[in-house]
């Protein structure tokens, strides 16, 4: 492989500039590391009314690229402006559409205090304009800049469509003809589709061809996916998942699956890395904990100090951490074993199985407690709140997102949960295994890369009753027999530091697969 390729990265949300979910992760560490490997890196994203600057440097306007976009009758007016940060180039491209947005994806409560009708953590109204306009943006910046880069990667539904608007328009085609498009599944569950909801919808927004549009016709909407799969190469973040998304009966994609199936889309599989330079728990100002510690190396003593300073600063007189709410604490004893999980709480990542399975948990073992972080739907943050009322002393249920608190949670516990029904590739294993904190897993999607017994533990099927018998099993490894745990824990970490750095990954997939 030789040569500088340049790369543009076209993602709705980036780490340290415009923060959703985890996508913002992939799309950082990527861009950044492929710097790193010698590439030439763009990254488009839009400028809401939520972007941060205060790492970025070298900005400024571009004053002479400005683009008219149609969309749906109305002709959009886009600007450009550029920056920079850790080598990366940053584009953004910017309109009032972009910047009256709070957040990235959904509604803030402060936009609903203002208007009634943007309910806070619902989507946006007009997400598909917005998706359109910031595709279209990204094709008249080459046609207005002169660049023609030679790999175009697209993140997700939310630029799927991106590479039609490159290569089946005539205006366009020309200017796109050396370039390879790739598109990045991130989730094809329910709600992550970005689908139009009708063909003549999907024609009044983008103006691609009927015949086109009629490629991605699915239950009578649209699908990005289906349409981009005509001009790029799709794959998604691990192979499990490829396997599952390429099984037409899988349950979990509101039919996607099958017409992945039906019209023989190959997906490859590709397991995102993780940043270890951004956790490492030697390092307090990196890791963001309190006290620092090293799993890889056997040293586990600043990892109990953790858990110690977190269940005192959890008790109701003491919590004070902004945007936080904390229901529930635990009295630490000599003979508990902490269980954790953090993330968003909906019905995908299982939270309802965990909760039952909780409560089963602790009528058997009263050594069992639980450390659990994240919002989401409300029905099922009551659950955990009424969890928290019901064994007081034994289960914590912190509502919100502070990322040092998020992590001081994950290493505070001995195994982090995570039952989620379906899962892409996950990245909270891996950081659980960089804080010493062991992954117990549902045996779906991407998290079959953890080694059962070695790297973690898996189970199936997804019900309470497998769940709580399996944590029941890790409770009493860990009362009789610490080492071993210790000796996974310690392995654990040294793997997905060797095996799931972005610059192995970089090395051994994106690069061959970019250059091939």
């Amino acid at each position: 492989m030789n040569g500088k390729l340049s790369i543009w990265e076209i993602t709705r949300e980036y780490a340290g500039i415009a923060e959703a979910g985890g996508v913002k992760n992939v799309s950082c560490s990527l861009a950044e590391n492929l710097v790193k490997a010698g590439m030439r890196v763009t990254v488009f994203i839009p400028f809401y009314g939520c972007t941060s600057i205060r790492k970025l440097s070298k900005i400024e306007k571009l004053s002479s690229s400005i683009a008219r976009i149609n969309c749906n009758g109305t002709e959009y007016k886009i600007a450009f402006s550029q920056a920079e940060i850790n080598g990366v180039r940053i584009v953004f491209v910017m309109n009032m559409i972009f910047t009256e947005k709070k957040a990235v994806y959904v509604y803030t409560a402060e936009e609903e205090r203002k208007d009634s009708t943007c309910i806070c953590g619902q989507g946006h109204k007009d997400a598909n304009i917005m998706n359109v306009l910031f595709q279209k943006a990204v094709v008249a910046f080459s046609q207005l800049s002169g660049e023609r880069p030679d790999i175009v990667q697209c993140q997700d539904a939310h630029t799927a469509i991106l590479p039609a608007f490159a290569k089946a328009s005539p205006a366009h085609s020309a200017l796109f003809a050396k370039t390879k498009f790739f598109i990045t599944i991130h989730n094809a569950g329910p709600g992550y589709h970005q689908h139009f909801n009708s063909i003549d919808e999907a024609y009044a927004y983008t103006g691609l061809p009927l015949p086109l549009l009629q490629t991605g016709l699915l239950n009578g909407q649209v699908e990005p996916f289906l349409v981009g799969a005509s001009f790029a190469k799709l794959f998604t973040v691990s192979p499990w998942y490829a396997e599952e998304l390429t099984n037409p009966a899988n349950p979990d994609t509101a039919g996607l699956s099958a017409a992945f199936s039906n019209k023989r889309i190959h997906i490859d599989g590709i397991t995102n890395g993780i940043d270890f330079s951004r956790y490492t728990p030697t390092e307090k100002t990196v890791s963001l904990l309190p006290y620092v510690f090293d799993p890889a190396g056997g040293k586990f003593k600043g990892k109990t100090l953790c858990r110690k300073f977190f269940l005192k600063i959890s008790k109701k007189g003491d919590f004070n951490v902004p945007g936080l709410e904390c229901f529930g604490s635990i009295e630490d004893k000599p003979h508990n074993v902490y269980f954790s999980y953090h993330g968003r709480i909906v019905h995908q990542k299982g939270l309802e199985v965990l909760a039952d399975a909780a409560e089963m948990l602790m009528d058997k073992n009263p050594e069992c407690c639980f450390l659990i972080m994240g919002q989401g739907d409300r029905v099922l943050e009551n659950s955990h709140i009424t969890l928290a009322e019901k064994y007081p002393g034994r289960y914590i249920y912190i509502r919100g997102y502070d990322r040092a608190f998020v992590r001081l949670c994950v290493a505070s516990a001995d195994y982090i949960v995570l039952p989620s029904f379906f899962e892409p590739c996950g990245l909270e294993d891996f950081i659980g295994q960089i804080f010493g904190t062991i992954p117990l897993a549902h045996a779906t999607g991407g998290l079959k890369k953890i080694i059962d017994g070695k790297t973690g533990f898996l189970y199936t099927p997804n019900t309470p009753e497998v769940l709580s018998n399996k944590m029941q099993e890790l409770a009493t490894k860990k009362q009789k027999n610490p080492a071993e745990l210790k000796k996974i824990a310690c392995y654990a970490a040294k793997y997905v530091r060797s095996e799931y750095s972005w610059e192995t990954i970089i090395d051994k997939y994106y690069l061959p697969m970019y250059y091939s």
